[in-house]
């Protein structure tokens, strides 16, 4: 496994340390499998009985694309990511519904407020012109909150883990979150979608742009599911953004940029 530390070209000494220097909304690669694709190859290959011949060759690239696109998601699970992320509490929370996933929080039983740790997120929305009421409101309620989570807690008024059940969910939250494969593909093609919230579809990029650099078999094809072969858009209601294919559910400009392939590179 590698493990490594850093963010924007910066290396920390911990994962603490990582931490206390990721804006909101950023999420990290700290710890991956390394050749992951030339080792779910070799998994794959005591399925089919493949020689796989060496890594990078054509035999173990076509093996993991097999994989990957027919469903067979145990040759994935073998291989495990793990992300340390800063995030408001509400995108956290969506995290949590992964059923294939371990997760490490940073304790508002244990950890206290007058390390500065305790920020918030702000909308941009907020942020426009004629919005300012709108934001001084916002600041205020989360300044507030922040305040007397701080005096309650500074003078032992409460202990930590009930004062902070008066921290609104656009608090910042850190953790660490660990997943296989096929989990962090599972849920990125749900959260990618355009029908996901912003906040939690611009973490979902961040990861599977990081994935795809230490992995491009086993991502490489991710995106929006009306952008994905053997998927299309899985929504009752749609993006409205995107032009579909009613049948296939797919994007009409995915599809005609695959029959351009085609035509370039015929099969057979």
């Amino acid at each position: 496994m590698a493990v490594r530390f850093a963010y924007k070209g910066v290396e920390y000494p911990t994962a603490l340390k990582l931490s206390k220097e990721l804006p909101m909304l950023a999420s990290v690669l700290v710890q991956w499998s390394e050749d992951a694709d030339w080792f779910a190859a070799n998994v794959a290959s005591l399925c089919y009985d493949t020689d796989l011949y060496k890594p990078g060759s054509k035999v173990a690239a076509r093996v993991v694309e097999h994989c990957r696109d027919s469903g067979h998601n145990t040759v994935l699970e073998h291989n495990v990511f793990s992300f340390v992320k800063k995030v408001p509490i509400f995108v956290a929370r969506q995290d949590l519904r992964a059923r294939h996933a371990s997760f490490d929080e940073r304790s508002l039983r244990y950890c206290r407020a007058d390390d500065g740790s305790l920020v918030y997120y702000t909308p941009k929305e907020l942020t426009q012109p004629g919005r300012e009421e709108e934001l001084k409101q916002w600041q205020y309620v989360h300044e507030k909150a922040i305040e007397l989570y701080s005096k309650l807690t500074d003078e032992q008024i409460l202990e930590g883990e009930k004062a902070r059940a008066v921290l609104p969910v656009g608090i910042a939250t850190t953790y660490t979150d660990t997943r296989n494969a096929w989990a962090w593909r599972h849920h990125s093609m749900k959260r990618l979608c355009l029908r996901a919230q912003e906040e939690i579809r611009l973490v979902r990029r961040q990861e599977v742009n990081q994935l795809i650099k230490v992995a491009p078999l086993l991502f490489g094809d991710l995106n929006m599911p009306c952008y994905m072969q053997n998927q299309g858009c899985p929504e009752t209601k749609t993006c409205g953004v995107i032009e579909l294919n009613e049948t296939s559910g797919l994007a009409t400009a995915y599809e005609r940029m695959l029959a351009r392939k085609q035509e370039k590179h015929p099969v057979g």
